[in-house]
């Protein structure tokens, strides 16, 4: 045991404490791996004492103090969970005080944790999607200066926010980018970049491997350059997001690959699942466009029956490819789950539900408005937590609620101007996709000392 050394917790380590109604949510996360452990309150305590200001002898005493134990049965018990976190990379010890000491552990009383923040860095953007949701391109007036946004990330750190996703427009746009992402990784929060990869060098992907970003999410529709292009609006995209792929496989980063269904997609969906293997992209979202941001009358929106065609080759594609047909859920969600853990901020500080939800649902502005505010007693987000997929007409009965909950409630608005549940797309996953496993997502709790 190194007494008479100075315990430290990794930079990389997010240590915070969420107090709600249900109890406290506590969360040691690395930003930088994605791992998270759910301690007990004792080893919370001894965690948020690891700042690299006390010996752990000190830590010990304190920890003694406020137990009752004997020093030398906190020790004892502190020794596997020293061992845990050393082999984890949470904690290092060293000889002399570190100065400054680390920050103290965020501690705040919330609804519940918001644990992802999308923000929509800029509304600037090098292609002209039709189905952009976002109708980007040029920049707005009003959009966040570079010290509002660290004002922003600051106020995120501050409530426990674990991760944030970096989207558009395209965000590779932005000037300050990486002075961005630099900032996220410092408080510490993971990071993850959303972009149509057309922007993506060596030198970029180099700086994405310096700041450990956790996976970079690219968009690519069509298995040949002259559909991609065509739906994306601008020549040689394919190409320029193919080879985006393959330096960022390269310089070993996670690629998750989203790709939007479309009419002119349907005939060459098997040469896109072959590019998948090509590449070997393990990692992907596929989801039918549904709606659209531009003003032109969509003439690419397929149709659900269409969607279950694609679906039967995605899952004879994935039998070959040995994927399990296992589907998470949480078993206390009611519907698609929004605002329940995250939220969306768009270029000029509008706070919105999430992403495909338009501007005028609006929560507020990141900045006039608390969030903590917003989060614990919007009208509108306490009238969305309670929507229940199943008193829905549509889903009611259905034997898939569970796993479904009732669909994207963003994309049903879109569509129909509705807030409410039921989705004829879920609906056709499920006629493919019935038989799978239900998983429940778990909680770890592999770190934990008790200190009565």
């Amino acid at each position: 045991m190194k007494l008479k050394m100075y315990p430290v917790l990794s930079k990389e380590l997010s240590v915070s404490k969420i107090i709600t109604e249900e109890g406290d949510d506590i969360i040691l996360y690395n930003t930088a791996t994605r791992v998270k452990a759910y301690p007990n309150t004792g080893t919370y305590e001894f965690a948020k004492r690891c700042r690299g200001d006390k010996l752990l002898q000190e830590i010990i005493v304190e920890l003694s103090r406020m137990s009752g134990e004997a020093p030398e049965k906190v020790e004892k018990d502190l020794l596997p969970l020293i061992k845990t976190m050393e082999e984890n990379e949470m904690i290092s010890f060293i000889p002399s005080p570190l100065h400054p000491p680390r920050s103290e552990p965020h501690e705040v009383t919330l609804f519940r944790r918001i644990i992802s923040i999308i923000f929509d860095v800029t509304n600037r953007c090098n292609l002209r999607c039709k189905h952009c949701y976002n109708d980007s391109g040029t920049r707005r007036d009003d959009e966040l200066t570079f010290e509002e946004i660290k004002k922003m990330v600051d106020t995120f750190a501050d409530i426990g926010v674990l991760n944030m996703v970096l989207s558009g427009g395209e965000p590779l746009l932005h000037p300050h980018i990486f002075d961005i992402i630099e900032y996220i990784r410092s408080k510490p929060m993971s990071c993850i970049i959303f972009t149509n990869g057309t922007l993506i060098t060596k030198e970029v992907a180099k700086r994405f491997k310096e700041l450990s970003i956790l996976s970079v999410a690219i968009s690519i529709d069509g298995a040949t350059p002259e559909t991609n292009d065509s739906f994306r609006g601008i020549p040689k995209s394919f190409e320029k997001t193919a080879k985006a792929i393959e330096i960022l496989k390269e310089a070993e980063i996670p690629v998750r690959v989203n790709v939007c269904l479309h009419k002119g997609i349907l005939d060459e969906f098997d040469d896109l699942l072959n590019l998948f293997r090509k590449w070997e992209i393990t990692d992907y979202s596929i989801w039918p466009v549904s709606y659209t941001g531009r003003l032109e009358e969509p003439d690419f929106i397929i149709t659900p029956e269409e969607y279950k065609k694609v679906l039967k080759q995605l899952k004879e594609y994935e039998s070959t490819e040995g994927v399990k047909n296992e589907l998470p859920y949480v078993p206390q969600r009611i519907n698609c789950g929004t605002g329940m853990s995250s939220l969306t901020i768009r270029s000029n500080g509008a706070i919105t539900l999430c992403s495909p939800f338009p501007y005028e649902i609006s929560l507020g502005n990141i900045r006039k408005d608390s969030i903590t505010e917003i989060w614990d007693n919007s009208e509108l987000l306490c009238k969305i937590r309670c929507i229940n997929a199943s008193e829905s007409e549509m889903c009611k009965g259905c034997r898939h609620i569970k796993v479904c909950q009732g669909g994207c409630m963003a994309h049903n608005y879109r569509r129909t101007g509705k807030l409410e549940c039921g989705d004829p797309f879920e609906c056709a996953y499920f006629d493919v996709y019935s038989e799978y496993t239900p998983v429940v997502a778990t909680r770890q709790s592999r770190l934990s000392v008790e200190i009565r």
